[in-house]
């Protein structure tokens, strides 16, 4: 999911941290989860092909790539950094799939020496019919539009690498590799799958928090009807807005199935207060 920039630069210099776990007390978890999003494994040709498109709104390449996946400049700061997205109907064409799959689940381009922002941490834990459905999709794209520079750091863009807003090594991947989300057996399994892939690159590798979001762990107090209008509106019942949630839930939560909604909800409302998770 990928928050407003700005946004989130302005929390952060505000103060507006919460507490985070040590990762380091987080035990490893295996590598993978026996879970795909809904339609995963019937999707072949056109149904296969919708399925990604689905997936990319939900695990959130437009919001960075745009709605027409022909990227732009969507960090701007007054001493001239900036971060470009790549126009993927353009790019697609250079890469195969092995070096997509690489750039995906390693964050490694085959010709850039670093990638900002591109969620490999999350991404290299979709499954093997989600990822190749997402793939299957983004070749459908027809070139059109510019390329795009390559990114220029400033001070808020050196800002944002420092909290962790962005990445441009694969440290992360590592952490997110060793540090699932709790599991809370195979009848979760999907929400915890569906928290793993969407919820953990704010909240944290094992939902632990950041210092840009908080713990989910304990979220289970705000009760499961609350906690669908959040993940339905990104809202709370009194109106207020969740911050970064109120686009994350309309823009990119909202692709998700009736029963994704339902599975993740489950899984939250499961994880329990913090003393009790994992």
């Amino acid at each position: 999911m990928r928050p407003l920039v700005s946004m989130i630069l302005a929390s952060l210099l505000a103060g507006c941290t919460m507490p985070v776990e040590d990762p380091a007390s987080v035990e490893a978890a295996p590598a993978a989860m026996p879970a795909s999003f809904v339609g995963a494994e019937a999707a072949t040709g056109d149904a296969k092909r919708d399925h990604g498109k689905r997936l990319s709104v939900v695990l959130g390449c437009n919001s960075c790539h745009g709605a027409d996946y022909r990227g732009g400049n969507y960090s701007d700061d007054p001493d001239g950094g900036f971060i470009f997205a790549s126009n993927l109907t353009r790019r697609m064409p250079d890469l195969t799939d092995e070096q997509l799959i690489k750039l995906m689940r390693e964050g490694v381009h085959p010709r850039r020496d670093a990638l900002w922002y591109m969620p490999a941490k999350t991404l290299q834990r979709l499954s093997a019919p989600d990822t190749d459905a997402l793939i299957a999709f983004l070749r459908t794209l027809e070139p059109a539009g510019r390329d795009w520079p390559l990114p220029r750091g400033g001070e808020a863009t050196g800002a944002l690498l420092d909290y962790g807003i962005i990445d441009q090594s694969p440290a992360l991947v590592e952490e997110y590799r060793r540090n699932l989300p709790p599991d809370r057996g195979n009848a979760l399994a999907l929400g915890r799958y569906v928290a793993s892939v969407t919820c953990s690159e704010c909240h944290g590798a094992a939902l632990q928090g950041t210092s840009s979001a908080p713990p989910l762990t304990g979220v289970s107090a705000l009760g499961r009807e609350r906690l669908a209008m959040l993940l339905r509106t990104g809202t709370r019942d009194d109106g207020m807005s969740h911050g970064v949630m109120k686009f994350v839930a309309v823009r990119n939560l909202s692709s998700l199935e009736d029963a994704e909604r339902d599975a993740l909800l489950d899984y939250l409302v499961a994880l329990g207060p913090p003393e009790k998770a994992e």
